[in-house]
């Protein structure tokens, strides 16, 4: 606390607007008040797993749905059983627009990197070498016909498939010894396939069944044999049946850097040279871009023939890069967002000098959010809202003591995720006042 902060029991300028802005809306009710850009509509908490010990979390926003997925540990009532029960897995949950939260299914293993979330469910990379496929509808498919994809009773109806990929990927360079087990660095999902990151290579299998459709595992390794990228992540896209790779100048057999694109039987369908210092790439509009951090993006078509080349200042890692429905690439370099039109090769608009914390789209608007700043940083807790052509569509503070971890679009809401709390605000700018009672 500095010296010009209120005391504790003073209302701070904030609250007591926010208290006012409440009471006026409840008194006006019956008048047509409609809630604006910015406004709370709800908050809930986000822990998923009774009272488990959470460590390690992840959230993926999907259409309608904010996907959380949550390590834990310790001691779990089993209502079924009426006891308690060891746990060490990892629990799937997920936000509805409204507010609503419900626990979706468990992983028998806890999560060991980023899982990814498409065509209604969340596939984890687990410990010893697995991937499972949890859907996030009510009705889970489990399916236990399989030896190598297979759920099991003790996961639960939502379990999809599981597949172990560990004996295909291996350990792989850097992650240990030869008795190592295997660690997966994370999954991609397309519109059919899923592809499993290992420290070797990739292994892409059949997204709804988990049937295995084909492996690389020596991808990173065909030169040197430790050609491993730092984020093999950034590396790996997936557009519908094609996985696209960019291959690491000290990874390539060819001795090259280069953009590899497979079929789902594997074979290569595509392949072209490019600079070694690309560093991420994304599947858009049936091809590629890729980027060079702070300096330049290029498109490619499915044929890996150049679209069109931008110099615009790249961000670092694809983690910051948002693709919409419409073709669109968004991302957030300092206080810069920048929307590239990846059918016409432009860049749809930047816009500088808004929060440079966190960003999110969807709901007809690009939204960035600032954390509080620190000692003598008058900074507030804020989301700025941008419309398609770059302008401010709406800007608000957040509630008191709410300083965003995470931000995301779903449904008709923008979501601030502070710890295990969300915080549902309005996503359109709507009318403050409406003359319809």
């Amino acid at each position: 606390m500095t010296g010009t902060d209120p005391p504790p029991t003073s209302a701070t300028r904030r609250r007591f607007l926010a208290a006012a802005a409440t009471g006026l809306a409840a008194a006006t009710a019956g008048c047509g008040y409609v809630p604006g850009g910015g406004d709370l509509a709800w908050e809930t908490s986000l822990r998923a797993g009774g009272l488990a010990f959470g460590s390690d979390r992840w959230y993926r926003a999907l259409g309608n749905r904010l996907v959380m997925v949550e390590n834990q540990s310790g001691q779990q009532y089993d209502i079924d059983s009426d006891e308690w029960r060891e746990v060490s897995n990892a629990a799937v949950s997920a936000l509805a627009p409204d507010g609503s939260h419900r626990e979706v299914g468990e992983t028998d293993r806890q999560a060991v990197a980023a899982p990814a979330v498409a065509g209604g469910a969340v596939f984890l990379p687990v410990e010893g070498g697995r991937v499972t496929a949890i859907d996030l509808s009510t009705e889970g498919t489990g399916d236990d016909s399989r030896d190598d994809a297979t759920a099991t009773d003790s996961e639960g109806d939502a379990v999809r498939w599981r597949v172990d990929v560990g004996a295909v990927l291996g350990a792989g360079p850097g992650d240990g010894d030869e008795t190592s087990e295997p660690v997966l660095r994370g999954v991609r999902r397309g519109d059919a396939l899923a592809v499993a990151i290992g420290g070797g290579g990739i292994t892409a299998f059949d997204a709804e069944t988990g049937e295995e459709a084909f492996a690389v595992p020596d991808l990173w390794t065909g030169a040197s044999g430790d050609g491993t990228p730092a984020d093999a992540m950034s590396h790996i896209a997936i557009d519908d049946e094609t996985v696209w790779t960019l291959v690491p100048e000290d990874a390539s057999a060819a001795g090259d850097a280069a953009i590899v694109g497979y079929d789902r039987t594997g074979e290569q369908i595509a392949r072209r040279a490019v600079a070694a210092d690309y560093e991420w790439i994304v599947a858009v509009d049936e091809g590629v871009v890729a980027g060079k951090p702070g300096e330049s993006v290029v498109g490619f078509d499915g044929r890996l023939d150049r679209r069109f080349a931008l110099d615009v200042s790249a961000p670092t890692s694809r983690s910051t890069l948002i693709v919409t429905d419409e073709g669109r690439l968004h991302y957030s370099r300092g206080r810069t967002v920048t929307a590239i039109d990846v059918q016409g090769g432009e860049i749809a608009f930047e816009r500088s000098n808004v929060p440079p914390d966190h960003l999110a789209v969807g709901a007809g608007g690009t939204y960035v959010a600032a954390n509080e700043g620190g000692f003598n940083d008058p900074t507030e807790a804020r989301v700025v809202a941008i419309d398609d052509g770059g302008e401010t569509w709406w800007e608000a503070p957040l509630p008191d003591d709410v300083d965003p971890e995470a931000l995301f679009a779903i449904g008709d809401r923008v979501v601030v995720v502070d710890e295990q709390r969300a915080y549902g605000l309005h996503a359109t700018p709507g009318e403050r006042w409406s003359p319809l009672g």
